[in-house]
């Protein structure tokens, strides 16, 4: 039995009619932790396809070609009579002439949860994800949001989920049909031949943002045209292969409306083992300061650079959460030719999906007009927010540090740090951060860094390094270095001692009185032993 859509009602304001709520207004936790669960669990496993592979590797046999709009994910919810349109992240929509059409199309449905597209249909164009924010914020523009059907999760209480997607699919539209604002996804059925004809049709002539493509084997493919996106490169990774230095991958940037940069993420793929090598020569020659640190893949830190390189970067999609459903954070940073880098807050940047390094564009500039953030903000309306004054943010606090030697030259040194900023988006609680310098090496300076979530975590990636670092002819010198072992117990004299001695040493330590009296009685003792000599 499926639980009521409980909403919190002090957060709902008037809306065409009815009512929307911003993101939280689901108050019904079991109901939301459904919507996470479907968008994890189903909608972020599509495999998504280049549309120059749909010959070779669609699967044979009977699919399900369905046109893919370029809106929100939604959730259509009915229960104990009441009738919602909910996205993921507890959004609501209310009583607006959009939702009554859609109840009424459930009329004879006890139970109901449906997923769907919301898109918003512009004047001119076809549909596109910033229109939906701009409907949602303008009640004049709520006749131009549609609410498209594609999949049924339950009914009634059943789990629908559990039967083939064809026969869910045409139960979908025997309740909602094909109605232009409320009815089913475009679905037809076909094969390769076909998905190649409506990719044609459909997606190269502007009506639709892409294809999505459901086989008999329970596979579902995401097919939609690449972009590429003209970047600077800030950063770099680097690794040693067969003892060539290259880089691992490039750390990309934007520039945002308000002048500074946004970092995008890294690209690593696209490169051959020659050009990795080549690469590192050029951006070696062109390090620069920086007070941020960010670390690749690896955990080593970054290298950064002065943004003179452009380039190109082929994408197959922008994704704005991670597979947790929380936003993808990016730090924004403002550079100076003296100074270097410096970070200045971070923000909500969508992830770059798949990208691949195409060239580098010695013909464009470091500037907005070829470098900018419309690269992005044309796609996503949330990849421009403005840039914040820096966060004041506690110290992070040294917990543990020890320090090695060997020989004149070699150092090495691990430091375990309480970052105190876990409440801050993007900070582990923990870090590990190690160091090895040996001035006679090819690559003086190696670095790693760990990060952990617990101090017991912490505490393991510190005993692994030093496991791993620290072998014979090692010596500590500074730090904190563990106390040293006790000593063993010293063995008993083989004589035994004098009586009195061992009276002394094992008796209880005589008060000051005592000792006051002990001293007259000796001098008694001696002044009666002379007048026996006398």
């Amino acid at each position: 039995m499926s639980a009521d859509a409980r909403i919190s009602s002090d957060k709902l304001v008037p809306y065409a009619g009815g009512k929307r709520g911003p993101i939280g207004t689901l108050a019904d936790a079991l109901l939301h932790e459904r919507l996470l669960a479907y968008r994890r669990d189903v909608a972020k496993k599509y495999r998504v396809l280049d549309h120059s592979l749909i010959e070779r590797a669609l699967p044979t046999g009977d699919l399900l070609i369905s046109a893919k709009f370029d809106g929100e994910l939604w959730f259509l919810h009915k229960s104990a009579g009441r009738t919602l349109l909910i996205a993921y992240n507890g959004r609501i929509l209310d009583g607006t002439p959009l939702v009554e059409t859609l109840a009424k199309q459930l009329a004879g449905v006890t139970e109901a949860l449906v997923v769907g597209e919301l898109i918003a249909r512009p004047t001119d164009g076809r549909p596109r994800v910033q229109h939906v924010a701009s409907a949602l914020n303008a009640e004049n523009l709520e006749g131009t949001l549609a609410f498209h059907p594609f999949d049924l999760v339950s009914e009634n209480g059943d789990d629908c989920q559990k039967r083939p997607y064809a026969e869910r699919f045409a139960r979908l539209k025997s309740l909602f049909g094909e109605d232009e604002r409320t009815g089913v996804v475009t679905t037809i059925p076909g094969d390769q031949a076909a998905v190649l004809s409506y990719w044609r049709e459909w997606v190269q002539t502007g009506r639709f943002e892409g294809l999505v493509v459901r086989s008999e084997h329970g596979l579902t493919y995401k097919i939609k045209p690449y972009f590429t996106i003209d970047a600077v490169v800030v950063a770099y990774g680097m690794r040693i292969q067969q003892g060539t230095p290259q880089i691992r991958e490039l750390n990309l940037a934007l520039i945002r409306d308000d002048g500074h940069l946004q970092l995008i993420g890294p690209v690593g793929g696209g490169f051959t083992e020659e050009s990795r090598a080549e690469w590192y020569t050029k951006l070696s020659a062109l390090e620069a300061p920086s007070s941020f640190r960010m670390a690749n893949r690896d955990g080593t830190l970054c290298k950064f650079l002065r943004p003179e390189i452009i380039v190109e970067v082929k994408v197959t999609d922008l994704v704005e959460t991670d597979s947790n459903d929380v936003s993808v954070h990016r730090m924004a940073l403002t550079y100076d030719a003296a100074k270097g880098y410096s970070a200045l807050s971070d923000g909500k940047v969508p992830a770059l999906l798949f990208p691949v390094f195409q060239r580098e564009r010695t013909d464009k500039t470091f500037d907005v007009a070829s470098v900018g953030m419309t690269q992005l903000t044309s796609r996503l309306a949330s990849s421009n927010e403005p840039s914040e004054a820096p966060p004041q943010l506690a110290d992070s606090e040294i917990v543990l540090r020890r320090v090695w030697t060997k020989g004149p030259t070699a150092v090495r040194k691990v430091a375990l740090v309480e970052t105190h900023k876990e409440a801050r988006h993007g900070y582990a609680p923990f870090a590990v951060f190690g160091t090895d310098f040996s001035g006679g090496r090819a690559e003086p300076l190696k670095t790693t860094l760990r990060t952990a979530s617990t101090r017991e975590k912490a505490e393991a990636h510190l005993a692994a390094w030093i496991e791993e670092n620290i072998k014979k002819g090692w010596v500590e010198v500074g730090g904190d270095a563990p106390p040293p072992a006790a000593e063993p117990p010293k063995k008993t004299a083989k004589k035994a001692a004098k009586p009195e001695a061992t009276e002394a040493a094992e008796g209880p330590e005589p008060a000051a009185g005592e000792v006051a009296e002990a001293a007259p009685k000796k001098a008694a003792r001696k002044t009666a032993k002379k007048a026996t000599e006398a």
